[in-house]
């Protein structure tokens, strides 16, 4: 599953989220062992970066999209959780462990820890960068306040170094859009109760 997240994450595909629109890349049960996943098309975060690989007329840096989002629902042997799984550039290796590692801000000001289960670093030869890939599980009243409240900024903390994403306001829309196309999603597929 790994895998696919980061292939999806870094795949470039770009694409443009409006209120109205609800993109889900991944809707599947495995009807062997009943598990489901569902996830929102990948959202862009954050700025574009320089990178170290220089571009083809050497007249300077190429640069790369800050960071990935998806946001993601999985049901397997009756654990249900919500996921937002990140996928970052940066210009040097860091060290970080699994625990509260990646920090939320919302536009009207709380901060929430999440917890972060972080996947090892690959070294991206093309944009002369690491890629880090850190998955957090989403406590429902996290998820609640995501849908209801955009996200303004998002901190991981490595050993010794910190990292702050800046959301656009179209970022914080489409990312607040994932979250509700999951949900709807979600619904959908709900058995229908007498």
């Amino acid at each position: 599953m790994k895998q696919f997240f980061f292939l999806l994450l870094f795949s470039g595909l770009m694409q443009a989220q409006s209120q109205a629109q609800c993109k889900i890349a991944l809707d599947t049960l495995d009807q062997f062992d009943t598990t489901r996943l569902i996830a929102a098309a990948p959202v862009v975060l954050g700025y574009l970066v320089p990178t170290g690989a220089l571009a083809e007329d050497l007249d300077g840096n190429i640069y790369a999209e800050e960071a990935k989002a998806i946001f993601s629902y999985a049901d397997e042997n009756n654990i249900r959780s919500f996921f937002l799984t990140l996928g970052v550039i940066e210009h040097k290796f860091h060290m970080i462990d699994k625990g509260y590692t990646v920090m939320i801000k919302y536009v009207d000001g709380p901060i929430q820890q999440l917890l972060n289960v972080p996947d090892d670093p690959e070294f991206d030869r093309d944009l002369i960068m690491w890629k880090f890939m850190h998955t957090c599980v989403i406590p429902l009243e996290v998820f609640h306040m995501m849908k209801n409240t955009r996200v303004e900024k998002i901190r991981i903390v490595y050993d010794g170094y910190k990292s702050t994403i800046v959301l656009s306001e179209a970022q914080q829309i489409a990312l607040q859009n994932a979250v509700k196309c999951v949900e709807e999603a979600l619904r959908e597929k709900l058995p229908v109760r007498p």
